[in-house]
């Protein structure tokens, strides 16, 4: 019973709460925005706080993901490392690959120094929806893994 009147107060607050805000829309963002430009360092800590929780929930759940899911896994890998070797073009040359493999160390060398994710991305995606680009240097980047997972195969002009 105790457990009941508390969902339904927490559901009756969240209702006022919503039929509060849609009445005073303008004065709450009138108020978060002065919040936001008079703490902005508490502002910036409670962002990397969020991110850091969020990102130890995504890894955490990712690692459970793929060792529940291996064959899925194997699947997806295989596809990728098929489409990365069809985008590889045939003309590229020794030196040239040496350069694209050097993205790979230093990818694996800033993941170890720093203790967060580095992917080395496809700027134009090797599967991309509209566009597909080739697995050559010049079309490589290292950037932080969470960045390259919110970009995903897309591909922004």
């Amino acid at each position: 019973m105790y457990n009941t009147n508390m969902a339904r107060d927490k559901e009756n607050q969240k209702r006022l709460a919503k039929e509060w805000y849609e009445r005073n829309k303008e004065l709450a963002k009138e108020r978060a925005s002065k919040w936001q430009k008079e703490n902005i360092e508490r502002k910036r800590e409670i962002r990397a706080k969020w991110r850091n929780n969020n990102l130890k929930q995504h890894n955490s759940y990712n690692k459970e993901w793929w060792s529940e899911n291996k064959d899925k896994r194997a699947a997806y890998q295989g596809k990728r490392k098929a489409a990365q070797l069809q985008r590889t073009p045939n003309w590229l040359t020794e030196s040239e690959l040496r350069m694209i493999e050097a993205k790979y160390s230093l990818a694996a060398m800033l993941t170890r120094e720093t203790g967060m994710p580095y992917h080395v991305d496809h700027i134009i995606p090797l599967q991309g929806k509209k566009v597909s680009g080739l697995h050559v240097f010049s079309n490589l980047r290292v950037i932080p893994g969470t960045d390259n997972v919110k970009k995903s195969n897309s591909y922004q002009i």
